[in-house]
């Protein structure tokens, strides 16, 4: 018999140019555990990026906001798309495990008009259906 397990998880944004600095930055510190970092370009001004989890024991992307004392559901691919400046994107990463039971990988690229998802598993099935080969999940 295995022990339990957490899943932990690293996940994080590119960065961006946002509509309006100010409304992202209130915007996304709304969201629980969450890091806004900037870069400089000498051609688009101040790009902003998220990073998630750093002071939980999760890691991933938050999919609840309390208010009050009550939580209520957060969806950051559609909540942050409002904020995405016209002709760019925004890829949010996450990768995580529990233990060695699942090992999950997905990503989202989104635009001020479309969200994008992709996880590793259904990537690797989309592999092995296209190429005929057999193979099995990772997860035990």
């Amino acid at each position: 018999m295995r022990n339990m397990a957490n899943y932990y998880a690293t996940a994080r944004t590119s960065y961006t140019k946002v509509k309006d600095p100010d409304e992202f930055v209130s915007w996304a510190e709304t969201i629980p555990d969450v890091e806004i970092v900037t870069k400089e370009s000498d051609e688009d001004g101040t790009l902003y990026g998220l990073l998630f989890g750093l002071d939980s024991d999760c890691g991933s992307v938050p999919c609840w906001r309390q208010v009050e004392e009550e939580d209520y559901d957060l969806d950051v691919y559609k909540e942050i798309q409002e904020h995405i400046a016209d002709g760019w994107s925004i890829t949010i990463m996450e990768a995580g495990a529990e233990k060695y039971r699942y090992v999950i990988g997905h990503a989202a690229v989104v635009t001020s008009k479309e969200i994008e998802h992709i996880d590793l598993a259904s990537w690797a099935d989309e592999i092995m259906n296209g190429v005929d080969v057999k193979g099995t999940d990772c997860e035990y």
